[in-house]
């Protein structure tokens, strides 16, 4: 017998995004032959040195998305290699690197550690007694060492930007005012050296002047990435062991103003650089000079700039490779032209957004861009014709006072593989957002929503956008449930079995759109999920949400039931119970084949996945964005299907759906007038009085004996004109 899908996690999350990655956030991939996962992957909110908050989320193929908490106040660095820990780093820190150690940006590490004041390593010089620095109170000491903690991020980062200021008054490099000690995030690990013979190459970053400064050079193996990919703290000079071959280097330099601000970011590179079978050290160089091209974009409609990201993807012929991420608001970004390289890519993408002069037009431009290489000229447009106009129509619960953010980015395959790209922003909800995306790199966008006080965000699968066209997207409209959705991207199967090993879950909040799914990022309601098989029960748990069992390979009726209790959530006054029962008719020989790329849980890799026969149902409730009602007569719009990955778990009829309504809490029940046939049903009842808030029951089923029953509480608010 296999594990639970546990929904256990403590998790925060910020009031706006910016996404590290674009790929659907779904739930846990599991490798062939593993059961489901103990408990979803977490999210949790790290805060920088810098003081800058990010929330931190598992992205797909074990890669990190993170997500700001505002808009980026100045130029972020952020990269991943080959399926490493994700690194974000503010531009003032980058002229201290070396002393300022790559693990105090590491999101990923600092997501796994304890919440919590982040605990520090510093080793200041021999001989010096170790004393306190602005922000960091120091918690023990021995020698030259000392163990502390950061205690004001903003006392820290004044610090450094003094320094910046000190160092650009006296015409000398960033970063020249040496801190008084090197400072690591403590625990941490230290890169292991290679123990076969290699050869030598030095690093150096020269700034405009030539002069040596500090910071991250990406260094890839261009031949076989797996040679070497990795990111290089360069402390004036560093110098790395590798293996002969041909390299290309890239690295990202910050230009500040008299009060140590940011106010620039140049990006350089050094293609077709080749490690020859020389004896002596060989130098490579990463010059900012070189990066002089501005990136700017003209867009088809008035906008004011609120975002520019330069996304840098650089594989080796196998598609192996690291991506590199510039964000920022308004400040400039001046990238080096590289032509298209001969061995392998590098895929340049340029993000832009902007919104509306005035916040009550309520409309904002998205743009993307891409090229293979890094062409000279950096002014980028796009039509009024090529523009996709998304209406975003945000539906908010009447106790939740709290913006929302809304979050669009580009996919196209390699960002797919790498990640990075995706931007969100404050949006007042109820309400309607216009957002006109750009189809001249891709026509294809993926976007989420996160709620406000409830800190849930709600996921959709990308979607194509054809130049021209208007699409209507609804975001948590209600009533919201649980329950399965359909998919086309890859994503874990939760009602599929392989040789006998059946999975059976139940996502626990979604809402009308069949591709949408939620997270909740810091409240976790409280859920109970039992699995039945032939009315015997063979699994009963708290803080599950499904269930990965071996089962006797014989046909069965299997019955899951999920109890979902979002009252003590804040801002949440309707849908606060919720109760899914799937009944799934089960034969091991049967069920559709579940396609590629989606995934299910396997004892033999050689076993077909296949999709079992459980119903969806979405909602489309006569209500305005605060689903609620004001109208005498209630209408329910009611599509009943098949959970679908890729392709339906069944083709079998729909045959039948009823609608009931309470207004004492369950007590008793009222049915609806329902009318429609094959999965299309409308049901009709008369509003309660004013203030009132029905709670509904809706059954369906289909010819193959697969069933649905969903339970959902206080599942709209009724208004002042609503009654009787």
């Amino acid at each position: 017998m296999r594990g639970r899908i546990s929904g256990r996690r403590r998790l925060v999350a910020p009031a706006a995004l910016m996404l590290g990655g674009s790929a659907l956030l779904g739930p846990p991939a599991a490798a062939a032959g593993a059961p489901f996962a103990e408990s979803p992957p977490q999210a949790r909110e790290v805060t920088l040195m810098t003081g800058d908050r990010l929330t931190v989320f598992p992205g797909p193929n074990g890669s990190t998305n993170y997500a700001f908490s505002s808009p980026p106040r100045t130029a972020f660095q952020s990269y991943q290699a080959d399926g490493g820990d994700r690194f974000v780093i503010p531009s003032e820190a980058v002229p201290f690197l070396g002393q300022l150690d790559k693990s105090l940006f590491d999101v990923t590490a600092l997501a796994r550690a304890q919440s919590g004041k982040t605990p520090l390593d510093l080793t200041f010089p021999a001989g010096a007694t170790p004393s306190a620095l602005p922000g960091i109170t120091l918690a023990s000491s021995a020698g030259n060492t000392a163990t502390g903690y950061l205690d004001s991020p903003a006392e820290f980062t004044a610090d450094l930007h003094r320094r910046i200021a000190a160092d650009a008054a006296a015409g000398r490099p960033a970063g020249s005012s040496a801190l008084p000690a090197t400072i690591r995030l403590a625990g941490t690990p230290r890169e292991p050296q290679p123990r076969y013979p290699m050869k030598i190459l030095e690093l150096r970053l020269a700034d405009l002047q030539g002069r040596a400064v500090n910071g991250i050079v990406s260094l890839i193996n261009t031949d076989n990435a797996a040679k070497l990919l990795r990111q290089v703290e360069v402390d004036g000079v560093a110098r790395v062991a590798v293996p002969e071959g041909h390299y290309a280097a890239s690295a990202t330099f910050s230009d500040f103003d008299s009060t140590g601000n940011t106010v620039a970011a140049r990006t350089s590179w050094v293609e077709g650089f080749v490690v020859g079978d020389s004896p002596g050290v060989q130098t490579l160089t990463v010059e900012e000079k070189y990066a002089t091209a501005e990136v700017k974009v003209a867009a088809p409609k008035s906008a004011k700039q609120d975002l520019l990201t330069t996304n840098f993807y650089r594989e080796d012929p196998a598609g192996r490779g690291f991506a590199v991420g510039i964000s920022g608001s308004t400040i400039k970004q001046y990238v080096r032209p590289v032509p298209k390289p001969a061995q392998g890519l590098l895929h340049y993408v340029v993000q832009w957004g902007g919104k509306a002069p005035k916040a009550e037009d309520r409309y904002r431009v998205d743009l993307s861009f891409a090229s293979e290489g890094v062409s000279e000229n950096q002014s980028f447009s796009t039509k009024d014709s090529e523009l996709a106009t998304v209406r975003d129509r945000m539906y908010a619960d009447p106790a939740d006072k709290m913006p929302v953010a809304i979050d669009s980015g580009p996919v196209d395959p390699v960002i797919e593989r790498h990640g990075l790209g995706a931007s969100g922003f404050f949006i007042p909800a109820p309400g309607v957002l216009t957002d006109y995306l750009g189809t001249t790199h891709t026509k294809e966008w993926v976007q989420y929503e996160q709620k406000g006080s409830s800190y849930t965000l709600m996921t959709a699968d990308p979607r194509t956008y054809r130049p021209g066209s208007t699409t209507t997207v609804d975001w948590s409209r209600g009533p919201l449930t649980a329950g399965l959705g359909q998919w086309k991207r890859g994503r874990l199967c939760e009602v599929c079995h392989s040789g006998g090993l059946v999975s059976v879950a139940i996502p626990f909040l979604r809402d009308s759109e069949p591709d949408h799914s939620a997270i909740p990022l810091l409240h976790l309601p409280r859920i109970h999920f039992s699995l039945y098989r032939d009315e015997q029960r063979i699994f009963d748990q708290d803080d599950a949400y499904g269930a990965s069992l071996d089962l006797p390979k014989t046909p069965a009726t299997l019955r899951g039931v999920l109890d979902v209790d979002r009252t003590a959530v804040p801002g949440v006054s309707q849908a606060g119970k919720l109760r899914t029962e799937l009944t799934l008719r089960y034969d091991p020989a049967a069920g559709p084949m579940l396609p590629s790329p989606h995934s299910c849980v396997t004892n033999d890799p050689a076993q077909p996945c296949r999709i079992l026969g459980a119903l969806t149902v979405d909602y489309q409730l006569d209500s305005d964005l605060s689903t609620t009602s004001s109208s005498p007569v209630q209408v329910l719009e009611l599509h009943v299907g098949h959970a679908a990955y890729g392709i339906p778990g069944s083709d079998a009829p729909i045959t039948s759906a009823t609608v009931s309504v309470s207004v004492d809490n369950g007590a008793t029940w009222q049915p609806a007038q329902v009318f429609g046939w094959y999965g299309e049903y409308v049901a009709i009842w008369r509003n309660p009085p004013a203030g009132t808030a029905p709670s509904l029951k809706v059954t369906a089923q289909d010819s193959a004996g697969n069933a649905i029953t969903q339970t959902i509480s206080n599942a709209y608010t009724v208004g002042k004109d609503g009654q009787r």
